[in-house]
């Protein structure tokens, strides 16, 4: 027999494995409900007790950048005259803002900005962690839209076929990544068969552990329709050179609400 002191031990060790998993899939994150002073910019407000919040998982345009006002417009519209709770990340950033997600009454904030183009993901561990995916599907839908950012020069849609004709730009290249070769500096995602003609995305060792900070394996992107974002380059065949899961979209599940 276990002692009963034993037991109990062990029931709790069990509980915070439980607990350390939901929390680690983002469904933990402390609830607090505000009211909002102001709206600063397109990612940040200020709250009632005059902490600042930053919206979690996007990067809206600074002032004076292309579109800015409306993004600032938009979060204003979001949250004005409505409950707002935020989910709080424990970690504040650097300005000691607080991160958050931001829900205006049934409404996400953070992923309605993206949807509309009115901000790019940005995700830095370990807040960034538990909301990687929903960010990412939301840029994704964001990008295919063609609104806001989506619609400046430099973020057209152009097809993996077409890359070669785009080598020194600034791309969107939609694609299906065929298969994956592991070499020992990087790995590269082949869109083609042959891939010295055909385009290719490359991921070096500090983009693969931006992968691994935010709990997701590139590998996984294997088959799967995508949207490659940055400046084509050509190295036997065109290629983008991608940092983190920010510049590959994958977009086959972009339908989920």
């Amino acid at each position: 027999m276990i002692p009963h002191a034993k037991k109990l031990f062990i029931l709790t060790l069990v509980l915070l494995a439980v607990l350390a998993s939901s929390f680690g899939e983002g469904q933990g994150g402390e609830l607090v409900s505000v009211s909002v002073l102001r709206v600063i910019d397109g990612d940040t407000m200020e709250i009632s007790g005059g902490d600042r919040v930053r919206l979690l998982g996007i990067d809206a345009p600074e002032r004076g950048d292309p579109l800015s006002v409306s993004a600032t417009d938009l979060l204003r519209e979001l949250t004005a005259s409505r409950p707002i709770t935020l989910e709080i990340c424990e970690d504040r950033d650097i300005y000691g803002r607080i991160l958050a997600t931001v829900r205006a009454e049934k409404v996400n904030v953070n992923r309605i900005l993206l949807r509309e183009g009115m901000a790019f993901p940005m995700l830095i561990p370990p807040c960034g962690r538990p909301v990687a995916v929903d960010v990412l599907k939301a840029a994704a839908r964001g990008a295919l839209s063609g609104k806001g950012i989506y619609s400046l020069k430099g973020y057209g849609i152009i097809s993996q076929i077409e890359a070669g004709d785009h080598i020194g730009e600034h791309a969107m290249v939609k694609g299906k990544i065929l298969e994956l070769h592991r070499g020992r500096k990087a790995w590269h995602f082949n869109f083609g068969p042959d891939w010295k003609t055909d385009f290719t995305a490359v991921l070096f060792r500090d983009g693969m552990q931006r992968f691994s900070d935010l709990g997701i394996d590139p590998a996984d992107l294997v088959g799967s329709e995508v949207l490659v974002i940055g400046k084509v380059k050509r190295y036997n065949g065109p290629e983008i050179i991608i940092h983190g899961p920010d510049q590959i979209l994958p977009i086959y599940k972009i339908q989920d609400p």
